[in-house]
């Protein structure tokens, strides 16, 4: 009678296979925001490009794990036990010690909210964030991911990036759009050559916005974001903007200069 063998995967495999686990899981959590607090599994799955059965399989890991909530209509929510983890990973961005004051100033001199974006993992998110004033204000949560293909942010982030790490970033829309990666490329060519990056009604209506890039030694780290509704921000205004939010980057700058000495 023959034997069935247990065919072992190769060490290397395993690990490869456990990271792109890993990866999935997370591109699942940080499907969550603000504004999409709650979601279906199909939600979930749509969101990612992760197969149905397997996102029900993270699912159930996650909120074995604690991370993930559920009710009886099939919903998810990150749990409460995240806030903590949130917070612990704010107190731990050193840059931030260094950006708040910056920060609070731009947000003081222009009216509008200021938020510090870096890239995490697959995502560009929100690290820190200070609120406007105004009653009409764009809205950004710390912790908060914002698509990598569009938005003055994502593409100042990417465009310091090798372009074979970069392609690396864009795979998932190089698959469903090809042409949008292309010209994608040539805003973020773009935004390297002048050092800055603005985009107009790219992930709200009605909003503009402004990033200029952090550097830690020579590499961008972060970038500083103003997004103003057009209301206050017409195009007679929008060099003025520009003008502070790239000076504010300047003195976020010098200060992690001074500080690494």
């Amino acid at each position: 009678m023959a034997r069935a063998t247990a065919v072992r995967m190769p060490p290397e495999a395993s690990a490869v296979h456990g990271c792109e686990g890993a990866r999935r899981v997370l591109a699942l959590m940080l499907a969550f925001s603000a504004d999409k607090n709650t979601l279906t599994a199909r939600d979930l799955a749509a969101a990612t490009g992760i197969a149905l059965p397997s996102v029900y399989r993270y699912i159930t890991l996650l909120r074995e794990t604690g991370l993930l909530a559920g009710d009886e209509r099939g919903s998810y929510r990150l749990s409460a036990r995240l806030i903590g983890l949130a917070r612990a990973a704010e107190a731990a961005e050193s840059i931030i010690d260094i950006a708040d004051p910056v920060m609070r100033d731009l947000a003081e001199r222009t009216g509008e909210t200021v938020i510090l974006v870096r890239l995490i993992g697959r995502s560009a998110v929100c690290v820190h964030r200070v609120q406007s004033a105004q009653r009409l204000r764009i809205s950004f949560e710390p912790g908060q991911p914002l698509p990598l293909d569009r938005g003055a942010s994502a593409r100042l982030l990417l465009s310091g990036l090798p372009a074979e790490q970069r392609r690396e970033y864009l795979a998932p829309l190089a698959e469903r759009d090809p042409d949008a990666v292309a010209r994608f490329e040539v805003k973020a060519a773009q935004a390297a050559k002048q050092g800055y990056a603005t985009s107009e009604e790219e992930l709200e209506a009605g909003v503009f916005a402004v990033s200029a890039p952090v550097y830690q030694g020579k590499r961008m780290i972060a970038v500083i974001t103003v997004p103003s509704p057009l209301v206050r921000a017409p195009a007679p205004l929008q060099e003025k903007l520009l003008s502070q939010v790239r000076a504010a980057a300047q003195d976020l700058n010098e200060g992690l200069r001074v500080t690494r000495r």
